[in-house]
């Protein structure tokens, strides 16, 4: 074989051994790029569960200390909750501590209120004579109160502690009332009440003025200078001449 056939055959060998060498190369670079691209693929997505999981851990954690907070908060409203269980149970007890003493005092009271109407019945007829039949006529309600059953014992006690405030009020101020002459019949007078300290009465006409003796029971007679300060001090009691400084006839027992 001549050198010219011999060199045409090893250029067409070489030729063939490159095109065979060229697609195996490129087929091992495409495969070595599909490599690189699923490692990219498999990194992003383990970055991404990384990423997952790292949110779902904080919000783990935010959810964690939310319960614990909710469990103090849990914890203080049961403190609270105790210590009002313990105001109730104390109040209870005190309660029926008193419940258990209301019969006792019920049973008590009424004997109390009979002694305090009777008191004052008393001190009414033993006292000036004013406004009698009001004043009986006030304690004659008491009494029926006291033996009404239906009458509970609050409004008994009420009714007997307010014929002591309206008794007490008598012993202040100044109080002029019409009324019955004292010993005369038909014949209307003007009173006059210096509180408990004296009970005076004039005549419509002022020509006649008496006063009350607590010691002797007696209606006395009343005159010169006393006469003028009972005339005066009736008109400043009837709101007839401005307040002033008024002389009351002394009850003198002897």
């Amino acid at each position: 074989m001549s050198k010219i056939s011999i060199a045409k055959h090893l250029l067409l060998a070489g030729t063939a051994a490159m095109v065979l060498t060229v697609p195996a190369q490129a087929q091992t670079l495409d495969r070595a790029m599909r490599t690189a691209k699923s490692s990219t693929a498999a990194s992003a997505a383990s970055q991404a569960r990384v990423e997952n999981l790292d949110d779902e851990a904080d919000t783990m954690i935010r959810d964690y200390r939310a319960v614990l907070q909710q469990i103090d908060n849990i914890k203080l409203f049961v403190d609270q909750q105790d210590i009002y269980l313990q105001s109730q149970q104390a109040e209870l007890t005190s309660l029926k501590r008193q419940l258990d003493t209301v019969e006792a005092i019920k049973q008590g009271m009424a004997p109390m209120m009979l002694r305090m109407t009777v008191a004052i019945e008393d001190a009414i007829e033993a006292d000036v004579p004013f406004l009698l039949t009001e004043r009986r006529a006030r304690v004659a309600r008491v009494k029926a109160a006291l033996s009404n059953p239906k009458v509970t014992p609050v409004e008994q006690y009420r009714q007997v502690l307010n014929a002591y405030k309206i008794e007490v009020s008598y012993g202040q101020g100044l109080d002029s009332y019409e009324g019955k002459h004292p010993t005369k019949n038909g014949v209307k007078v003007n009173y006059l009440r210096y509180g408990r300290v004296s009970l005076v009465y004039m005549t419509k006409d002022e020509s006649e003025i008496g006063y009350y003796d607590l010691g002797t029971k007696k209606w006395l007679p009343v005159s010169g200078k006393q006469a003028l300060e009972v005339r005066q001090a009736i008109r400043v009691a009837k709101g007839e001449a401005a307040p002033k400084l008024v002389m009351a006839p002394l009850i003198v027992s002897n």
